[in-house]
């Protein structure tokens, strides 16, 4: 996880993980789009002005979507380099997007929507897998403790996960109890934390520079008030009848958790190949847009399963996962529909120019 890829030199700024991998899944999945578009007779002008109403109406759809589920208040809702995406929540208003540029843009040049549709599936499927390793970056999206024997993954000091784990009473902030005021209760054997010096008994007067003076001033700097990307502590304490010692910075990572990002960058990934090699391969328009929905709603759920930042909201089910059933319905129905449409023709189009006003 590196929420903070770099800081622009010579500035403050920092370039986040999750917004450079939403920056680059926009940058490959509209050159991909064009390069599918031609092969359908589609000019890249209509799919740069149809890209533009889909990413401003698909954030907005995955934000709203995300402060329903989560709760956010209105600062709260612009803060994208945060996370906080839903992707069933981008494709809702993704369709309003695409509806709107249809309207306005795309029916004066006879554009298929069915043709659209293709062109757009294998384009979701590679923004999912890049997105989701934004995710991995950022920390968020985290699935469940992992067993023994799976696959597993570790999170820093900065990542959602950490809180989560503490919250539930999983782990340990950062390898150590808290007694009474800001006694040092116990340090975990063999952890970061004793192998930085921490005893049992120490006072915290100062967590990464800031002076605590309670212990729910120690609670809020290793929790809410963490600093975002910041992923070592730094901890002056000091120790009966002595003076204040700074102890050496130390990290201190989660115990394993199922890495469901991983997972949904690889199915994803595998579904993107498929639908590229289907394209050229389908009787049908609509049908890899069938095929796309069909594969992403069954993986979604499974990988819900795994996850633990969601609450279920009917069913026994979290929001996605009954987005999910209802999308793997939508697909078979939409299939049915799509295998009695004309077949395609067996030639492809070629762009047509478009004539110069005169």
């Amino acid at each position: 996880m590196k929420q903070v890829l770099f800081y622009i030199p010579g500035t403050e700024i920092p370039i986040y993980g999750y917004g450079m991998m939403l920056f680059l899944a926009f940058v490959f999945c509209l050159w991909l789009a064009k390069r599918l578009g031609r092969r359908e007779g589609i000019e890249p002008k209509s799919i740069e002005d149809m890209a533009i109403w889909i990413f401003i109406f698909g954030i907005l759809g995955a934000r709203i979507t995300y402060c329903v589920q989560f709760g956010c208040d209105f600062l709260g809702f612009f803060r994208i380099w945060d996370g906080g995406l839903v992707f069933y929540g981008s494709a809702i208003g993704g369709l309003v997007g695409y509806i709107l540029a249809y309207i306005f843009v795309l029916r004066k040049h006879h554009i298929s929507s069915w043709k659209m549709a293709d062109v757009i599936a294998p384009c979701a499927a590679l923004g999912l897998c890049l997105g989701r390793v934004g995710c991995l970056l950022n920390g968020c999206c985290y699935g469940n403790v992992a067993c023994a024997d799976c696959p597993a993954i570790s999170f820093p000091l900065s990542s959602p996960p950490r809180v989560a784990m503490v919250e539930r009473g999983y782990q340990t902030a950062a390898g150590f109890t808290l007694e009474a005021g800001q006694t040092v209760g116990a340090v975990e054997p063999h952890s970061p934390a004793e192998k930085a010096g921490l005893k049992a008994g120490d006072r915290i007067v100062r967590i990464n520079g800031v002076e605590v003076d309670s212990n729910l001033a120690v609670n809020a700097a290793l929790g809410r008030d963490w600093q975002r990307g910041k992923n070592d502590l730094a901890m002056t304490v000091r120790r009966p009848g002595g003076g204040p010692i700074d102890l050496p910075a130390f990290t201190h990572d989660t115990i394993g958790l199922h890495p469901t990002q991983v997972y949904e960058s690889i199915s994803t990934g595998l579904l993107f190949f498929v639908l590229l090699f289907f394209f050229p391969l389908r009787r049908h328009d609509g049908a890899v847009m069938v095929l796309f929905m069909l594969g992403y709603a069954v993986h979604r759920f499974l990988n819900e399963m795994l996850r633990t930042d969601t609450d279920p909201v009917a069913f026994g089910l979290t929001l996605s996962q009954n987005v999910s059933v209802v999308v793997l319905l939508a697909a078979v129905l939409l299939g049915l529909w799509v295998r009695y449409r004309p077949t395609r023709p067996s030639t492809p189009q070629t762009p047509q120019a478009t004539p110069l006003p005169a």
